[in-house]
């Protein structure tokens, strides 16, 4: 199942910090927010990090963005000793500051970003450390204010350099229904039964709505992301458990081997077959695979 995160923000701030305990794993299940979220990789090894089923590679001193309601997941060998922290927006308090922000997508991946624009990369890293460095001393009037100071100024640089408009929509966005059905298939994508249909007429919305707002909000249709979200555990499964194929694809919601099948090798290049003899191996010493 596909968490729904609650964000809890700091206290008089505008976004969640976290920062990660080195006495616990680097490993993080696959999740959704509705803010966007930045990373940065201070120390440790190579964390593979998981988006909508597409696997990237980080490495120590890389900062990356997760897109608003993007599924995520993170996993890295046990033995590192890591250092890695961040922010998830609070959305809410983003667009009320720029409403334009609705139609962000944040293109900050690391390495191909900083050699793209090295001066903005390395203001964003600026920042993040001058933000976690106030953080842990704790949040004060005097520090809040200076914690802001550099908050607002990452929000522009990410604005000017590592942000592309969505399409336009004459769609007025509802990410409130969004996010409701996003759950609601977290729990359900198992059932082949489950189609954008189904949950149409379970919301009392019409399939023409729910789609405009799957793809006002997530860039794709309610069934693309009923796909998405079977595919990805099936993965899981051909990574973790040794079971026929056949049993992958009726427990991940796919109406036959054959469906798996041709929607795996669509989205991935490979069979699954061919895609668990190639990578099973990596999850089985820490890794995540591709």
């Amino acid at each position: 199942m596909i968490e729904h995160e609650n964000v809890q923000v700091v206290p008089r701030l505008p976004f969640k910090y976290y920062s990660h305990d080195p006495l616990t794993s680097i490993d993080v299940a696959p999740h959704w927010h509705q803010g966007i979220e930045l990373n940065y990789l201070v120390a440790g090894s190579t964390l593979k990090f998981v988006t909508d089923g597409q696997t990237r590679e980080y490495h120590p001193g890389d900062i990356w963005a997760v897109n608003r309601r993007v599924v995520h997941s993170a996993t890295g060998p046990s033995d590192a000793t890591w250092d890695e922290f961040g922010l998830i927006i609070d959305d809410d308090f983003l667009q009320s500051q720029l409403p334009e922000s609705v139609n962000w997508r944040i293109t900050l991946m690391g390495p191909k970003s900083q050699k793209a624009a090295p001066a903005a990369y390395e203001e964003i890293r600026m920042h993040l450390l001058a933000m976690h460095d106030l953080l842990t001393k704790g949040v004060t009037d005097v520090t809040r204010l200076a914690i802001l100071s550099h908050f607002y100024a990452l929000l522009v640089v990410l604005q000017v350099h590592f942000t592309v408009p969505l399409a336009a929509s004459d769609v007025n966005p509802n990410p409130s229904l969004t996010d409701t059905v996003m759950t609601a298939i977290s729990r359900s994508s198992a059932d082949p039964q489950l189609t954008g249909e189904t949950l149409a007429q379970q919301f009392h919305v019409s399939l023409t709505t729910l789609n405009q707002q799957f793809r006002v909000n997530l860039q794709m249709s309610v069934n693309r992301y009923i796909r998405l979200v079977r595919l990805m555990a099936a993965r899981k499964l051909l990574l973790e458990t040794t079971n026929t194929v056949a049993s992958v694809a009726d427990s991940s919601g796919f109406s036959s081997e054959k469906t798996l099948t041709r929607n795996f090798k669509a989205w991935k290049g490979l069979t699954p077959t061919e895609y668990r003899q190639a990578f099973a191996r990596y999850h089985k010493n820490g890794g995540n695979g591709l």
